[in-house]
Formats: C-alpha cells, sequence, structure tokens
C-alpha cells in the first residue's frame, strides 16, 4: 500500500516529507507528498548494509560497517537534497542504541546524510511501529497485536484501535541472532534449538502481560515476517498469511538444508537468506509463546511511522507535547507556577534568538517542555528536586522524544538552579552543547524571577545577548522594592561566571 488518508490538511502545509530508517538490517528512505488529502510515497531507497553484523566483541562499530554506512547514507543525502530540512526526520534504531562508539560515528553519520540522526529508544521505536501498521488500515476499536522483527531487536505492540497500550523492544533480532546461532551461515537443526531458546529467554519476561490483555488481530511487519509470508506464497502453502502449521512446515524444509544460500529454492531473496535462520527462530518462539494461530502482513513498517510522526510534527499535534503534558498530570507539577516559567522563558528566548539561536530548529520547543516540568522531581523530595526532575526525565518512557532530546530534556531540568554543570553530556548530539548551556541560562533566569511564586503582574523583562554575555533590563526601581530577587540575581551572576556567562543587571532610574 503506498498512500493512507490524511486528514485536515491545509494548502499551507509542506507538499513533501521523507522518513530515514537506519536499522540493524538495512537503512531505508522513503519521500512521500501531500496530494489531495493523502500521503503518497513517490520513491523508496532500501540498502542492505548489515550494521548490526557489524558490531565487533566489545559492541563498538568496525571500520567496514562504518564505511558501508557512511557510503549509504551519502546516496541517501544526495537524493534529500532539493527536500527542506524540517521536512526530513532520520531515526537510528537498535545497533544506534547498542553501539559503545556511536558519539564518534554519529557525527560523520549526520555529515554524510547531510541531516540529524535521531536515535530513538525501543519502545519509541516500538510506538512508531504501531502508528504505521494501524494507520495502514481502517479505523476499528478491536484489539491488535503488532510484531516487527528487525535486525537487533524485536518490538511488540498490542492496543485498541490507533492507541497503543503495551510496548515493549526484545533485545534480539535477526541479524544478531543469526551471526550468533549460525555461524558461517551454516543451518542445523542445533543452531536453530539455541536460537528458539534464546529468543523464548526475551520473549518469556514479556509473554503472560501481553497474553493477558489479548487481542482480535495479529499483524506482523517488516524484513522477515514479510520474507516468511512471501516464502509460503511462493510454496503455495498459504495466501500469504502465516498460520501455525504452515510455519512449522516452513521450519522443518528450511532445516533440511545446509546452508542459506540455498534458502532461495524456497523463494527468500538472496539478500535476505543469511539473517533469515534467526529471524524464523523469533518468529517460531513468537508463535508458542504468544500463542498466535494466524498472523496478517501490513506493508507499512518504521519508516511510514516516522513519517505520520513528523507529519504531525508539522500539523502542530506533536506527540511529544501530548508526553510532557502527561507527565506533568501524572507527577502533580504545579501548572499555574509552570505556566508562569514558561511564557517569561519563552519571551526571553524570542527576544534573543536572532544573535544566540539562529538557524537552531527545535530548541524553543525544547525550552518550553523543560520550563513546563522543571519541578517534577518535588513529587520525590524537595532537597535536590532538580536532580530527581533529571533522573526521571532521562530514565521514563517519553513518547516521541528521541535518546538525544530526552537527555538535553533531562540535563536542562537538573541545571536550572544551584550550580552551573560546566561539563554537558556528549549524548546530546542534536543540539550543541553551546546552544543547550544558552537554554539552560535562559531557563534558569525565568525560575529565579518567578521564585516567589505569585503572579508578578508588574514583571517585565527586556533582554539581550550576545556571545558569553546577558544582559537583563527591569522596570525603574523594580529590583530596590523586590530586594529578595536582586540577591538572588547576585548570586546567580556568581553560577553563569563559573561556566563562563556573563550576566548584566540593568535597572533605569
Amino acid at each position: 500500500m503506498s498512500e493512507a488518508t490524511i486528514s485536515s490538511l491545509s494548502a499551507t502545509e509542506p507538499q513533501s516529507v521523507a522518513a530515514v530508517d537506519l536499522g540493524s538490517n538495512s537503512f531505508h528512505l522513503v519521500i512521500a507528498r501531500l496530494e489531495n488529502e493523502r500521503l503518497i510515497v513517490v520513491d523508496r531507497i532500501k540498502e542492505i548494509v548489515r550494521l548490526g553484523g557489524g558490531l565487533d566483541e566489545n559492541s563498538n562499530l568496525t571500520a567496514d560497517a562504518q564505511t558501508r554506512a557512511l557510503n549509504c547514507l551519502g546516496q541517501f543525502g544526495q537524493r534529500l537534497r532539493d527536500i527542506p530540512s524540517s521536512n526530513i526526520r532520520a531515526v537510528g534504531t537498535n545497533t544506534f542504541r547498542k553501539a559503545r562508539n556511536i558519539v564518534d560515528f554519529l557525527p560523520k553519520a549526520e555529515k554524510a546524510l547531510g541531516h540529524s540522526i535521531d536515535v530513538i529508544t525501543g519502545r519509541e521505536e516500538a510506538r512508531l511501529i504501531y502508528e504505521s501498521v494501524c494507520y495502514g488500515l481502517s479505523e476499528s476499536k478491536s484489539n491488535r497485536l503488532v510484531i516487527d522483527i528487525g535486525g537487533g531487536s524485536t518490538e511488540v505492540i498490542v492496543g485498541t484501535g490507533y492507541d497503543p497500550h503495551l510496548a515493549d523492544s526484545l533485545y534480539i533480532g535477526c541479524v544478531s541472532l543469526s551471526v550468533a546461532r549460525f555461524p558461517d551461515n551454516r543451518i542445523s537443526e542445533k543452531g536453530m534449538l539455541r536460537a528458539e531458546l534464546d529468543a523464548q529467554l526475551e520473549i518469556r519476561a514479556i509473554h503472560r502481560q501481553f497474553r493477558d490483555h489479548g487481542w482480535d488481530k495479529v499483524l506482523g511487519c517488516s524484513g522477515t515476517i514479510k520474507a516468511v509470508s512471501e516464502a509460503l506464497r511462493y510454496l503455495q502453502w498459504s495466501d500469504g498469511t502465516i498460520d501455525i502449521e504452515s510455519l512449522h512446515r516452513l521450519r522443518q524444509e528450511i532445516l533440511r538444508l545446509k546452508h542459506t544460500s540455498e534458502l532461495v529454492n524456497l523463494g527468500f531473496e538472496p539478500t535476505r537468506c543469511e539473517v533469515l535462520p534467526g529471524g524464523l527462530a523469533i518468529l517460531c518462539a513468537l508463535f508458542e509463546w504468544l500463542e498466535i494461530e494466524l498472523m496478517q502482513i501490513s506493508d507499512f513498517a518504521l519508516r511510514e511511522g516516522v513519517m505520520y510522526d513528523l507529519l504531525g510534527r508539522l500539523r502542530n499535534d506533536d506527540a511529544r507535547q501530548r508526553t510532557v503534558m502527561s507527565l506533568a498530570l501524572h507527577w502533580s507539577i504545579d501548572d499555574v507556577h509552570a505556566k508562569r516559567v514558561r511564557e517569561l522563558a519563552l519571551d526571553m528566548y524570542d527576544q534573543v534568538e536572532g544573535d544566540w539561536f539562529a538557524n537552531t530548529s527545535e530548541a524553543r520547543s525544547l525550552l518550553g517542555w523543560a520550563a513546563t516540568l522543571h519541578e517534577i522531581g518535588l513529587s520525590i523530595a524537595h532537597a535536590k528536586y532538580h536532580q530527581h526532575g533529571a533522573y526521571l526525565l532521562q530514565f521514563s518512557d517519553m513518547a516521541g522524544f528521541s535518546k538525544p532530546e530526552q537527555s538535553a530534556l533531562a540535563i536542562l531540568v537538573g541545571s536550572h538552579r544551584r550550580d552551573f554543570p560546566v561539563q554537558f553530556s556528549a549524548t546530546t548530539t542534536h543540539l550543541r552543547i553551546r546552544i543547550l548551556k544558552r537554554l539552560c541560562v535562559i531557563l534558569r533566569l525565568a525560575v529565579l524571577l518567578h521564585r516567589p511564586r505569585t503572579n508578578r503582574a508588574d514583571l517585565s523583562v527586556r533582554c539581550s545577548a550576545k556571545k558569553k554575555k546577558f544582559l537583563l533590563v527591569f522596570p525603574i526601581d523594580w529590583l530596590n522594592q523586590h530586594p529578595l530577587t536582586k540577591a538572588d540575581l547576585s548570586r546567580e551572576k556568581m553560577y553563569l561566571r563559573q561556566a563562563g556567562f556573563k550576566l548584566q543587571v540593568s535597572m533605569p532610574h
């Protein structure tokens, strides 16, 4: 299926969007245009990169794997050159999460692609997959189980209609398992049994919770599952759906073979053969432990989910905003106070944007979310609540957020008071460290100026910034009328000086 209905589109919206899915087995690029309220795919590019197979014994990406990836990303970058950057989103999955040297590789990958890459969590990957598969279906209130077997991880999601209820990402995929249990591409019953046991050990942790939820329909997507479906159709054992009997029959036929290269005789594509045995073992284990009888196939996968999510952001229907508001409600944040801090922070941002944040995307949104959630740690304890808040945001499941975005948000919340951290995390590669520190300065000042937690209707602040200097201009005699705030600003000058910033405060006489 190459199109899906998108409602309520306006003529002013972008006419093309692109999604890049950087998986552990293959890289995908999808480009679509908006036409008559439909998202129509106009181009697809797929390259087998085997990035997950390029991890050495220390979980570092080898030089060969990096070269394969960079060559592919360079080709993708050429195709994306004429599409506005705001209409593109690229995501990295399991291998990007797992590689220990990803901090060194990621800048090179982004340079080759010509665009930033969001490293997403396993559960965020699962959410996007579910969103994609369900967009390809008619609206329904039935329960759905969605499964995607990737190169380095397997996503399992169950939900009702378009809303996922349970989502998990298992640390097992077709590339990693094939490399571990089928060395030199040799097929054996012993290897299959070991691979299935590996998969069962992962599935065991989640199977009861998912089975207790229940579902009416099972949908599978992506490489391994679609390859099995096509093989069953080729062998004339099914119409493309996967049932338990045909799956077991295919397993037995595969075990008659000695080498993965022979799998082409069963209808498998040559590029899929090397990683098929591991993927099949995972699929068999899922059928057994989740008691699946029949699985239908979806043509949609992660890349379409990334595209729909991007489209939502462009239409001001951002999953990240919904997540922030949900967290604020769950942790009983004082929404009146948070709103005051957010409004002042965004006002100061707008005043200095040209000098401090030119050509920077999404920094303003990140500042607003940090202001909304800056007191999230109070639900744990007042002492060091900023540090508690940072911990919560760093390790919570936050739908819509990439790992670097989540890390940056946690850093801002953890740095909004007391000592200004001199060293920032190297994982925040989607924002330059300089930009993140500047956002931190603004957030700290917005929180400080609203420390009394009252409606300061008389507070009007003008500000300007240049390089490491930040100037605040208050109304005539305002600071003299608020001596505690004046004292707080004097102390803040010291904190900011330690981080290399110079805060200047002016009050006309």
